[in-house]
């Protein structure tokens, strides 16, 4: 399967390619030594695609001519540059494995060594005679020591934030051989090609003091690396256990965390580190009953410890304690300290520049907020028929309810693949657009690369809508087809989310939310975003069961199945003509748009004030005819439009109350904490409502 991503098309395999590199490889700035390069590409092999397939025959020129002073070498190499005239001279290091490119290993004779990609060498064979012809990428493929100058190759970053070299096109790498090795008689290689350093070589001591080296860089995948093989070598080695459960645990990887604290917990049971980690895996896993009872004992062991040099563990624990009790809190009653949520995001949110210039989270990860989900006792999911599973009332439901809060599955934040955050006063349209078509293709490959790491995910996760119509889906298997489509139909898009001027749009999966199969024009229940918390509040009294009576609803409901078909067809349509009309606003495209809204508008005649998805179309339009200099025809657009800027009237109240509920005037405590927020959410407000209103002020001026 293919998604679209603007003009970027990506397969599903380059996605699990992209998933299964940052997977295997620590995203460090420094350097990475020939044997961490080694060590990460043999973790590929696990992925790799067995299947065999129609290979490109790797050639040899016997009358090759060169000029060897066009040739680079990879420390020379510059990112981005394409070289047309230049050429590598390499050999190959480790065997190819078969993801979506060809991945090997290749050093230049000055020793260098990086990462090869070679695409476009296999096909699917089309016949019999085709598939007699086709084999596996296996150690024979180009085997270790072979070779190559690769002409017109590109120097990138790969989606692990590692560099790598390009080649997209098969002719352009030549096997060097007897027929044309005269080229480089004279040249000698500086590292010699058979020396391997075998893990038998080193004691578990010294993988210890390697896996702490890396764990100090914030390396924590080679950290986990040479701490696992460290125990290959003493599996009862409770030091390297623990240490391991700590750089899972600063990779989210709360499961394996909490299985490697188990381990040494069963050999060393007073082992206080373990257990404090064991405490912090299961906080990560929502298991809190069983964190407090954990960190409880711990906290018990160390007020009866004479033990001086415990004392900032003994900190720690009380302080991870009080945090898993407001975590149950608010998981099972629904109690959350908002002031507290509120400073913590804020603060959190925070940017600043790094040393490339690009922009970063001033917190490592920015605002993500360690907090619980909380599904109110009076919804359910269950199966609906003909809809799917979703979230239905087993009771009337009073307005104001908490219905669910959700931390983010997954999350990527604009600046996140952008670089730079968007200033509130700058962004645009198509600005806009392109953020969140990066961020799409970005959540799939993060949320890809986490069922990866842990798959136990799957079983959540798969549960979601996707679209697809499978009969049966295997819930232990990374499906990327699956997951991209889980997020085509589930994901939320953060838009004006402004802290500081500075735009924290972005895109993620939230996966109690995604139960709601639909949004009540009438305003059964709003959301509002902190961070990666979603709150959920009803708006106004729910009743039992699933058949909601708002007006849109209804008028979806008595709709006859021709006019549903033809309205599903006009909306293809507009999607279709927005996309090229965000760079060229082509005349006949402007026309057929609003002659496509027009015919929107027209099934819906008798109700104008429910047809809303043409509202962001009608913008588009508006916008374009500016672009074409049809100034009034724009301004007249967006008069139409006015009815629904009657929704913004309200957008103070509409601020507050999905996080604190109704507004109480008689209550001191809630108008506190209303006008604290309002203090520090507010910029967004303004930004959001001046835009909106000073639309037409803006046509007149420009």
């Amino acid at each position: 399967m293919k998604f679209q991503f603007l003009d970027t098309v990506i397969s599903s395999v380059d996605i699990l390619q992209n998933s299964v590199l940052r997977l295997n490889t620590g995203n460090i700035s420094q350097k990475k030594s020939r044997e961490r390069l080694i060590e990460e590409h043999k973790k590929l092999d696990y992925f790799g695609d067995k299947n065999k397939y129609l290979v490109h025959t790797a050639r040899s020129q016997p009358n090759l001519s060169l000029n060897l002073q066009h040739r680079i070498s990879i420390a020379n190499l510059q990112i981005d540059h394409k070289s047309t005239e230049n050429f590598l001279l390499c050999r190959v290091i480790t065997k190819f494995i078969n993801i979506s490119a060809l991945l090997a290993l290749v050093e230049d004779p000055d020793g260098n060594v990086e990462r090869l990609a070679l695409y476009n060498w296999t096909n699917i064979p089309k016949n019999k005679v085709e598939q007699m012809a086709c084999r596996s990428i296996d150690q024979t493929f180009l085997p270790v020591g072979t070779k190559l100058v690769i002409k017109n190759l590109s120097y990138k970053v790969a989606a692990d934030k590692n560099t790598i070299i390009n080649s997209n096109n098969p002719d352009d790498v030549i096997i060097i051989d007897h027929h044309n090795d005269k080229l480089f008689s004279d040249l000698i290689w500086t590292s010699d090609l058979l020396v391997k350093k075998e893990i038998k070589g080193k004691t578990v001591d010294e993988f210890r003091c390697r896996g702490n080296d890396y764990f100090a860089s914030k390396n924590y995948t080679a950290a986990i690396d040479e701490y696992s093989n460290g125990i290959k070598l003493k599996p009862q080695n409770g030091t390297l256990f623990a240490n391991r459960a700590e750089a899972y645990l600063r990779l989210f990887q709360f499961r394996n965390a909490l299985n490697d604290a188990e381990v040494v917990l069963k050999y060393e049971p007073s082992h206080l580190k373990a257990a404090y980690r064991k405490g912090k895996a299961l906080c990560g896993l929502k298991r809190y009953k069983e964190a407090i009872i954990t960190l409880q004992h711990l906290h018990q062991s160390l007020k009866v410890s004479t033990d001086g040099s415990i004392s900032s563990i003994k900190q720690s624990t009380e302080q991870l304690l009080k945090h898993a009790k407001i975590l149950d809190s608010e998981n099972k009653n629904g109690q959350y300290d908002y002031i507290s949520i509120i400073n913590e995001y804020c603060e959190r949110a925070k940017i600043r520049k790094d040393s490339k210039g690009n922009d970063e989270w001033v917190h490592e990860v920015g605002p993500r907020l360690d907090h619980a989900d909380f599904l109110c006792k009076d919804i359910e999911i269950c199966s609906i028929k003909g809809k799917g599973r979703g979230l239905i009332a087993k009771c009337d439901i009073p307005e104001n309810t908490l219905l669910v809060v959700s931390k983010a599955f997954s999350i990527v934040y604009s600046h996140e693949v952008l670089g730079y955050a968007m200033k509130s006063h700058i962004q645009n349209d198509q600005t806009t657009c392109v953020a969140s078509s990066l961020c799409t293709g970005e959540l799939i490959t993060q949320i890809t690369q986490k069922l990866l790491e842990e798959p136990y995910h799957c079983q959540e996760v798969y549960e979601l809508y996707n679209g697809l119509n499978l009969n049966k889906i295997n819930k232990n298997l990374v499906n990327v087809d699956i997951i991209g489509n889980i997020v085509k139909y589930n994901s939320f898009a953060l838009d004006n989310v402004i802290v500081e001027s500075v735009n924290l749009s972005g895109k993620g999966l939230w996966i109690l939310p995604s139960y709601f199969n639909h949004s009540c024009i009438d305003g059964n229940v709003t959301r509002f975003f902190l961070g990666d918390l979603m709150f959920m509040r009803s708006l106004r009294p729910i009743l039992k069961g699933i058949d909601c009576q708002c007006r849109l609803c209804k008028l979806d409901k008595s709709e006859a199945p021709k006019t549903v078909h033809r309205r599903t067809q006009l909306l293809d349509t507009v999607e279709k003509l927005i996309k090229p009309l965000s760079n060229d606003p082509d005349s006949s495209l402007i026309k057929r748009l609003e002659k496509t809204i027009f015919e929107l508008h027209d099934l819906r005649k008798e109700h104008p004030e429910l047809e809303f998805d043409t509202l962001a179309p009608s913008k588009i339009l508006a916008l374009a005819y500016r672009e074409n200099g049809n100034q009034s025809k724009a301004l007249s657009i967006l008069k139409e439009m006015e009815e629904a800027r009657k929704w913004f009237d309200i957008v103070l109240k509409r601020l507050v109350e999905p996080i604190l509920g109704k507004c109480m005037d008689d209550e001191d405590k809630w108008k506190k904490e209303a006008l604290y927020l309002a203090e520090k959410i507010i910029p967004a407000l303004n930004s959001t409502v001046k835009q909106l209103y000073n639309d037409n002020d803006n046509m007149e001026n420009a």
